[in-house]
């Protein structure tokens, strides 16, 4: 399966928040929407992603300053590792194992088209694990019928 198949089934719906906001409202935002990254864009461009992880990032770089004073873009990620659609899935966890990432933002001729997060992933392919559990199951079930007949 690829990435593109994920998303075509619905998975990679995403917010964004322009990058001059703050980091109290990209909190507010992320609660009000129950997720845990926004796209931190600036017109057409997408500059970086704003997650969980950074607002950790940012009482480190800012230990004196309110959240309400500190724009995302100053605590965003802003080397983002990227999927195509036609990579698999696998490659696309592959990524993500790699990097120690939960959120990958999936491009498609420069533009952004989906952000994956990684119980996407994990839960896609562990359907595709189950049912080839089961066709093997069945499988070796008919040979011990037909060995015994």
């Amino acid at each position: 399966m690829k990435v593109k198949d994920l998303l075509k089934a619905g998975a990679g719906s995403f917010h964004a928040i322009e990058g001059d906001k703050t980091v109290e409202q990209a909190l507010k935002m992320m609660s009000a929407y129950s997720v845990s990254a926004l796209v931190v864009s600036t017109g057409a461009v997408m500059p970086g992603i704003f997650t969980e992880r950074d607002l950790v990032r940012c009482h480190i770089l800012f230990p004196d300053r309110e959240i309400k004073e500190i724009p995302v873009k100053d605590v965003m990620t802003s080397r983002l590792i990227v999927a195509e659609p036609e990579d698999t899935i696998e490659e696309a966890m592959g990524m993500m194992i790699q990097a120690k990432i939960r959120h990958l933002p999936v491009v498609s001729e420069g533009n952004l088209i989906g952000v994956l997060n990684l119980e996407d992933l994990v839960g896609k392919h562990v359907g595709a694990l189950t049912r080839e559990l089961h066709y093997l199951k069945d499988y070796i079930s008919d040979l011990q019928d037909a060995a015994h007949d």
